[in-house]
């Protein structure tokens, strides 16, 4: 029995003394208090302290990968790190931690941490308890459950981050509720995403297609088309102006579906 406990606490000190932890320790807290947070949503009895919280949990776990990568390798800070995709997040992360809360903006973290936490118990706190039938059980869960949920949690992260919470901050501009840097650190944000990711990609080129269906009006040049409403018009046209003014700022000659 002592010999059991002396390697059980040997395990556990060898899992503390890696920086691994803390990075699962981040995501513990992104969704210990985002669960408390988006309950508090639903109870009308919003607490933004969880809101906060959840987010320095946030930075700690894209800290920790970003010292990993860069300083505990002694390595020099090169405008490679600018694409890593964890320093965008963190940048983000830390912009959205100082900026009023916005809810919709901590659920993509939220889903992600969810992830990490299931994948490293599984991987590094689970193989120090006794084996029994239910943790043999609940290994393979987690297996399936993050392997059958992954990807689609993945396209589900990207349309929340292009669609909701992109509509969130202009719907906020738009009754003085939400500051254009707020739209405008989102909008480059989105546009290294684009760049980086295939999910992100694929989100904006469904999202713009989508859009110039129901937005873009049919050609009036001729005199046989039917005459439109001159509201539809004007939101036809701001639309456009709109889609170039990205595409210009994006570097891109045009967004068209695949």
């Amino acid at each position: 029995m002592m010999t059991e406990n002396v390697s059980l606490m040997t395990q556990i000190t060898s899992i503390l003394q890696h920086r691994q932890f803390y990075w699962w320790l981040g995501h513990v807290i992104v969704v210990c208090n985002g669960l408390v947070y988006f309950s508090s949503i639903l109870s009308l009895n919003t607490n933004s302290v969880y809101y906060k919280r959840a987010y320095l949990g946030a930075l700690l776990s894209h800290a920790v990968v970003i010292y990993n990568s860069v300083i505990a390798k002694d390595a020099t800070i090169n405008v490679n790190i600018l694409s890593d995709e964890n320093v965008h997040y963190f940048v983000i992360a830390f912009y959205w931690y100082s900026y009023q809360p916005i809810a919709v903006t901590l659920v993509p973290f939220f889903i992600f941490s969810i992830f990490h936490t299931l994948s490293y118990f599984r991987s590094a706190i689970l193989p120090i308890i006794p084996s029994n039938t239910y943790t043999a059980n609940l290994n393979a869960k987690i297996k399936h459950f993050t392997s059958t949920h992954h990807t689609t949690a993945m396209h589900y992260v990207a349309y929340i981050e292009v669609v909701l919470i992109l509509g969130r901050i202009i719907l906020g501009m738009l009754i003085f509720r939400t500051s254009v840097l707020a739209l405008i650190i989102f909008i480059h944000f989105l546009r290294l995403r684009y760049y980086l990711s295939n999910y992100t990609k694929n989100a904006i080129l469904n999202t713009t297609m989508h859009l110039d269906k129901w937005l873009l009006l049919p050609d009036q040049s001729s005199s046989s088309s039917p005459k439109l409403p001159e509201n539809l018009t004007v939101v036809s046209n701001i639309y456009l102006s709109v889609k170039r003014l990205v595409m210009r700022y994006a570097g891109v000659d045009s967004i068209v579906s695949k």
